[in-house]
């Protein structure tokens, strides 16, 4: 299998994040009773987001071991991730839309929304080899942008929690 290497950094990266998350809600001082929905929301979303990038950054390696071709290891993981990365999306989009949830921040969360939608679907055409070539290159633009979507997440967390103690 190639492109081990990234991936493994990647999954490291992921739960880095997360642990790094659940710091800043520990020392926040304040119990999640006191979060505004944007504050619990928007860490639900860091969460998730590094665990799906610490899911999708190991899926290939299983379906290496069992003795699967590449190109089937890399259009299921690509499929899947896809899939995934869509369904995401969607869900914060269908939770702005319905009032549930309003971002802070409208240029940021619909900029990742709509690139968001745009990485899915390369990492679905490129699980059935159409535009963009079968393997981990696509993965790897999937799992930094999924990264780079809970960093934003997290640095505006923890931008408007110092604003907001000051």
């Amino acid at each position: 299998m190639q492109g081990e290497g990234p991936l493994l950094t990647i999954a490291q990266i992921s739960v880095a994040l997360a642990g790094f998350a659940s710091v800043v809600i520990a020392l926040r001082g304040s119990g999640p009773q006191s979060w505004t929905p944007q504050d619990r929301f928007g860490l639900a979303n860091v969460l998730a987001a590094s665990v799906g990038t610490l899911l999708g950054s190991l899926m290939p390696f299983p379906l290496a071991y069992f003795g699967w071709s590449n190109e089937i290891v890399w259009g299921v993981t690509n499929a899947t991730f896809g899939a995934i990365v869509l369904s995401a999306v969607s869900f914060l989009a269908i939770s702005v839309k319905t009032g549930r949830t309003p971002p802070r921040t409208p240029l940021v969360f619909w900029s990742f929304v709509g690139s968001g939608c745009l990485i899915a679907a390369m990492l679905l055409l490129s699980a059935f080899d159409l535009w963009f070539p079968r393997g981990p290159a696509i993965l790897l633009v999937g799992l930094i942008w999924t990264l780079l979507a809970a960093f934003a997440q997290l640095a505006t967390f923890l931008l408007v929690t110092l604003a907001s103690d000051s």
